[in-house]
């Protein structure tokens, strides 16, 4: 298994091309799916985020990855809409960094729970507590607000840009759609990946891999 998760790592950094520069083909459902894979810095994103979420509650990690993928979803229709931002690419290649440092200072969970009077630190990962109610309105802590809110504003960056670079004559909606699924892919997939690290004691792969992210993000950002 770890030379499962080393080879995953090893794809991630043999892509050279960054997914904004307009040099991937942009049209269709096929091309949108292919999109997060092709790009080094959507794909460290992506996988990491997945990840990182695997340490979390189970209900903080639906909500983080279900907030990401919403407001990427809207960041590309602002996008095809003639939205624009001229800091997008910095705010990615930091959103690569602090993916990074989430994960390579640990995978222990960081905010705390959604649940007034306890700490996800004591719950394991992607567990409810004992007792906790499905149908209780969550009460959610500064920390947990601060961490969505940044999950929102990147995600709306990496949408932007992939909706601000679609040529007018590509099936622009087929191809939001696509990037959206195969962004869900990634994130999943680094989900499922995160599990299978912490449950076979390979947490400190999962360090390493937030190392490399981090690096490739101060690299691809001062460069």
């Amino acid at each position: 298994m770890k030379k499962i998760i080393l080879v995953v790592g090893l794809i991630a950094f043999s892509q050279a091309a960054s997914a904004h520069t307009g040099l991937l083909p942009a049209d269709g459902f096929n091309h949108g799916f292919q999109h997060p894979f092709l790009g080094l810095d959507h794909f460290l994103a992506m996988l990491g985020l997945g990840l990182w979420a695997s340490s979390q509650s189970r209900r903080f990690a639906k909500q983080a990855l279900g907030v990401f993928l919403l407001f990427m979803t809207t960041g590309a229709l602002l996008g095809l809409a003639g939205i624009g931002f001229a800091y997008v690419e910095t705010a990615i290649l930091v959103s690569l960094l602090l993916v990074g440092m989430a994960l390579s200072f640990g995978t222990s969970s960081i905010v705390p729970t959604l649940r007034r009077g306890n700490s996800v630190r004591n719950a394991p990962a992607l567990r409810r507590d004992a007792g906790a109610s499905d149908t209780a309105f969550p009460r959610r802590s500064v920390g947990t607000i601060i961490i969505l809110t940044s999950i929102a504003a990147f995600a709306a960056m990496h949408g932007l840009a992939h909706g601000s670079e679609m040529p007018i004559a590509a099936s622009a909606y087929a191809y939001v759609a696509g990037i959206v699924s195969g962004t869900a892919v990634l994130h999943f997939s680094g989900l499922a990946l995160g599990l299978i690290a912490r449950r076979v004691n390979a947490v400190s792969l999962i360090r390493v891999y937030g190392t490399m992210t981090g690096l490739v993000g101060a690299w691809l950002l001062f460069a």
